[in-house]
């Protein structure tokens, strides 16, 4: 969910949230009805696309011992349609677009679900993966990523080694091709979104902590400091939400769960000039887990997600949220229910929407008629753990989410 302008967030639902909150949502079910999951937020495309025109990359310098995977062998697919594009080395559930072109992809978990401390990169005009010896200090899966303005890159919290939520962080240098410790969080977290503000710093909001609960808290990043401060906090614990950075500075949340049995239908935005979160909304349905997508005239697409917090209940339903009226309206529903689902804006102002259905088909959004229509087929069934990026060119980046050696695979779409 990546788009030049690189104002990030955390990837999508992924399986080792679910899992992680599995036992404590029986419980919870058993008892009060109540439910607990994860998720993260949809980053903002640019609909900016330039050719990718790829120089090497700083990590080349620095070649991992363990094996890279064998660069796809380049074949231009047709519009509409979806192309092989190799393999990471790790599961890896955040991809961020640098300013070079390239696609970072840090930490994540490996074979055995042992979260890692590495770092890889795809080239798109190549294909190549590259893998380095510049790895960050602590292994991480399911941090909160944001790029900076100066193309530095914020990894913060996440899940470690022992599967519990970390409070520290660390700065990726593209130039250098190394982390380096920064501040650490206030509140150790995991599946938490991060967002880069007008003014540079990076908001992290919600996740979870150490004892699997939602969290209400946010913090600020501040580059200049090097620290992270307490900001207000959201009206709701949340957790399994999704977020999006709004056209006007703010950052919209919305849905998510925890303490009820059912997903919030309520939503809420945060001011960076006063620091609070105040009420909007509500959402037509409850949602965890929605993908959300802001578009081109400043409005967001909420699609899909689950409309529970402890069964499987995927909604194929879809609104738009209008920043001038603070309402939500409903829109057209998808061709079929999605949870765990992506969604990007594409350079010519539709969405493209992948994951999460009872296929791999994926489908586009037409905000000037409100209708899906399905498009390309991916070579993998995509859920959970899946990541889009918007390429420089215009093309789309998607990976994970599979199951097996699938959940470390690639593909590109072209629109």
């Amino acid at each position: 969910m990546r788009g030049p302008d690189r104002n990030r967030g955390p990837l999508r639902p992924a399986p080792g949230r679910r899992v992680a909150c599995l036992a404590t949502a029986l419980a919870i079910a058993a008892a009060t009805f109540a439910g607990c999951a994860g998720g993260g937020a949809t980053p903002l495309p640019s609909a900016t696309a330039t050719t990718a025109s790829l120089s090497p990359s700083p990590l080349s310098t620095a070649q991992a011992t363990a094996t890279i995977p064998a660069a796809p062998t380049p074949s231009p697919a047709g519009a509409g349609l979806f192309t092989p594009a190799g393999s990471m080395d790790a599961v890896r559930a955040n991809a961020t677009l640098l300013g070079d072109g390239h696609v970072l992809a840090v930490g994540g978990h490996d074979d055995s679900g042992d979260a890692v401390a590495s770092a890889q990169l795809f080239n798109p005009g190549s294909g190549a993966y590259t893998a380095s010896t510049a790895a960050m200090a602590d292994a991480r899966f399911d941090p909160a990523v944001a790029e900076l303005q100066d193309g530095r890159v914020l990894v913060a919290g996440g899940e470690g080694s022992t599967r519990a939520p970390l409070a520290s962080a660390e700065l990726f240098d593209p130039k250098a091709g190394t982390f380096s410790a920064t501040g650490a969080l206030n509140t150790a977290r995991s599946g938490a979104a991060a967002f880069r503000l007008p003014d540079g710093r990076v908001l992290v909001i919600g996740g979870r902590d150490a004892a699997g609960e939602a969290l209400a808290s946010a913090e600020i990043f501040d580059p200049k400091s090097a620290k992270f401060s307490s900001t207000g906090s959201m009206t709701a614990a949340r957790d399994g939400f999704g977020a999006a950075l709004l056209q006007n500075g703010r950052v919209l949340v919305a849905g998510g769960c925890c303490n009820v049995a059912n997903p919030y239908v309520t939503a809420e935005l945060y001011d960076p000039g006063t620091g609070v979160f105040t009420a909007t909304g509500p959402m037509g349905v409850g949602r965890m887990f929605p993908a959300l997508a802001v578009l081109a005239d400043g409005r967001v697409l909420v699609a899909g997600g689950n409309s529970s917090a402890v069964y499987e209940k995927p909604l194929a339903s879809a609104e738009t949220y209008d920043p001038k009226t603070g309402a939500f309206t409903a829109t057209g529903s998808m061709s079929e229910p999605r949870d765990g689902l992506d969604a990007i804006r594409l350079a010519a102002g539709k969405v493209l929407i992948v994951g999460g259905g009872l296929d791999a088909v994926a489908e586009l959004f037409d905000p000037a008629t409100g209708v899906f229509t399905p498009t390309g087929k991916m070579a993998t069934y995509r859920a959970a753990q899946i990541t889009v990026t918007l390429l420089q060119d215009g093309r789309v980046y998607v990976a994970g989410g599979g199951s097996g050696a699938d959940a470390r695979s690639a593909e590109i779409y072209q629109p």
